[in-house]
């Protein structure tokens, strides 16, 4: 295992919009990546990695989610390939982070509910109903796979903020 590069805001392959992937032609890398994609993940204390995220443009991502709220609760992993968001419902404004832009947080607003279609690290075609922090990780590394970023769903207002902001942090970035 070994942990990898993450791509930093403003590296083109974030902002590309990922075709779906043969799960047949990654199937033999998979093993591999996924103990990458969980280690790296892992070691900067993320939610979720994008393919894209550690330059990859596979429509592929990881999420670990806490199984409860207890403190140091096992971690369930969700490999999501070729994921399609199928329904959203509700609405919640609530801070959010992300590994390829380190440091910055802001408000944004994701649906509470939603429904996804996928196919898993086995090949076998899913569709899951989330809510809370799964639902939102699924939104955000779906987002990753379109070539959406987090930033691109702040108020509007805020948006000269955040660019100041990032432009400070960028200086701290590899």
């Amino acid at each position: 295992m070994a942990i990898l590069r993450i791509t930093k805001y403003g590296e083109p392959i974030l902002r590309q919009k990922l075709k779906p992937v043969n799960y047949a032609d990654i199937a033999p890398k998979l093993p591999k990546l996924l103990a990458d994609m969980e280690e790296t993940c892992l070691a900067v204390h993320g939610v979720g990695l994008a393919a894209n995220q550690i330059g990859l443009d596979y429509r592929l991502a990881l999420i670990l989610i806490p199984q409860s709220d207890e403190e140091n609760a096992p971690l369930k992993r969700y490999v999501i390939i070729n994921p399609v968001i199928l329904s959203k419902r509700g609405e919640k404004l609530e801070e959010e982070g992300c590994l390829s832009l380190p440091g910055l947080w802001a408000d944004v607003k994701r649906a509470t509910d939603v429904t996804i279609k996928y196919i898993d690290e086995n090949g076998v075609e899913q569709v899951k109903r989330a809510r809370g922090l799964l639902a939102k990780a699924f939104q955000h590394e779906v987002d990753h796979l379109d070539g959406k970023l987090f930033v691109d769903l702040v108020d509007p207002k805020l948006k000269p903020e955040v660019k100041k902001a990032i432009k400070k942090l960028r200086s701290n970035w590899d």
